[in-house]
């Protein structure tokens, strides 16, 4: 079988067949630009990374950023987990997937050797002797021949609860799969043995559910969210074959904009500013059309709208319609300033203002790039320090009641 490699936003000539092709669109929809070329086709993949299983072969789909930024990016993404690069003890230059799987398994491993934390399950069981709750009504309609046994309804303390049951999933994706590596299949396989009283079932919303209730849990957070990453990426599992996985695919849009909003609900939150995320807006007197910013941050009459966009535009300004998106909203938000959060390849932030008229008023677009390069231990201080700007470029109450060039920029 055949190994093709793409780099993120980058056009490659490949020689794919055309049913290759339109799996590769199957899998990547909108996200795969497709041209025919003299040696098969030309191909550019954006805001996607991982690996697709195809008719001839297996294509890698390589992110432009690092990935161990990556990895802390999908952590500070998912909650504020402690991150730095040696938990992993790998260098930048690996692999996007089989640093995932490293890094999971160190994880688990690390919760395997503190013991499993076990928790109340309910189970309903037929007993010689009452335990629990006694199900009458269920009694009452058997045959005699089976009244000796009492149905009940009872919590079991079990090690078979939703957080272990998520681990025990994923281990079993990386068990079966060659994307992750031999070495990282191995490892799983054996922490998954530790785990034999678990059934290994995907309940992330009952996991996450027990985490926020039983602070016992909490050492599992890290964790359980590369399962969920892992399970939710993993694609459909084909027959047994070279390719027991068919795709595991990582959406970087929505990791991007989730990265972004945590940061500006944080540090909206200490400056006693309200951060509201995917508030939907009105575009016509009856309310059936709606628009929905990623994010509005407002403190008495000012706001400032935000638009997080997982781009990596080669002229440094993104295209004309996130614009004229952004100023849809602040046209329906009756405010003069908005801001476009992009990702910067490099390890220095980029920022820019753009003055436009909006339906015939002067506005103000800052577009703002956040470093995703560098050191991956610095993701999170890249993010915060521009969620910083973000809310300081705020307006006043006042200042907002002003004309646009009274306003200080």
């Amino acid at each position: 079988m055949m190994a093709w490699t793409l780099t993120e936003w980058e056009w490659t000539e490949l020689p794919l067949s055309a049913s290759d092709v339109l799996e590769a669109q199957a899998h990547l929809g909108s996200a795969l630009s497709v041209e025919p070329s003299v040696g098969g086709f030309r191909l550019r993949a954006q805001g996607v990374a991982g690996l697709i299983a195809l008719p001839g072969g297996t294509l890698h789909v390589q992110p432009k950023v690092p990935a161990l930024n990556l990895l802390a990016l999908i952590d500070y993404a998912a909650r504020e987990v402690s991150w730095g690069e040696d938990v992993v003890g790998s260098g930048a230059e690996e692999e996007l997937l089989s640093l995932l799987g490293a890094l999971f398994v160190r994880r688990v491993e690390r919760l395997a050797r503190g013991g499993w934390v076990r928790g109340y399950r309910e189970e309903e069981a037929e007993r010689p002797t009452l335990r629990g709750r006694w199900l009458v009504g269920r009694d009452i309609s058997r045959p005699p021949t089976h009244r000796h046994l009492l149905s009940c309804r009872f919590d079991e303390f079990t090690s078979d609860v939703a957080p272990n049951r998520v681990l025990l999933a994923a281990l079993g994706v990386l068990e079966r799969s060659s994307a992750f590596g031999p070495r990282v299949a191995a490892h799983a396989r054996a922490l998954a043995s530790t785990l034999t009283d678990v059934q290994p079932l995907a309940e992330v919303r009952a996991a996450v559910k027990m985490l926020a209730a039983d602070r016992r849990f909490t050492a599992y957070g890290p964790a359980l969210g590369l399962a969920r990453l892992i399970l939710e990426s993993a694609g459909a599992q084909a027959t047994p074959g070279i390719h027991p996985l068919s795709s595991f695919i990582i959406r970087l849009a929505p990791l991007f904009e989730a990265a972004v909003t945590r940061a500006l609900a944080k540090v909206a939150g200490a400056r006693g500013v309200m951060c509201h995320a995917q508030r939907a807006l009105a575009l016509d007197t009856g309310g059936q059309l709606t628009a929905i910013p990623d994010l509005v941050i407002e403190h008495g009459g000012a706001r400032l709208v935000i638009d997080a966009k997982y781009k990596l535009p080669a002229e440094g300004l993104p295209p004309a319609e996130d614009f004229q998106q952004l100023v849809t909203y602040l046209a329906c938000l009756d405010t003069r300033r908005g801001a476009l959060v992009l990702p910067a390849p490099g390890a220095v932030p980029e920022e820019r203002t753009l003055r436009l008229k909006t339906f015939g008023r002067p506005s103000e677009v800052r577009v703002i790039k956040v470093p995703l390069g560098g050191r991956a231990s610095r993701i999170s201080t890249a993010l915060e320090s521009a969620a910083e700007r973000l809310v300081a470029w705020l307006p006043s109450s006042k200042a907002s009641s002003q004309p646009m060039w009274e306003t200080s920029s």
